[in-house]
């Protein structure tokens, strides 16, 4: 089985989660957890858009 990641960012902070376990900084049963959030199930590949999603940062320019 082939696992797919949410996203780069998701790729990114699952490696230092993977290292943060290893040190047993984070147990196994918070690993798993995390790793719901990380990973795309076929149901949400099935759901996603075409678009880039915004993330609705903005810096209002003031004077």
């Amino acid at each position: 089985m082939n696992k797919r990641y949410r996203d780069e960012i998701a790729m990114v902070t699952h490696d230092i989660m993977k290292d943060f376990q290893q040190v047993g900084a984070v147990s196994d049963t918070e690993m798993r957890e995390f790793e719901k959030d990380c990973f795309v199930s076929d149901a949400d590949s099935a759901r996603k858009t075409s678009e880039p999603q915004e993330i609705g940062l903005r810096n209002p320019v003031t004077a």
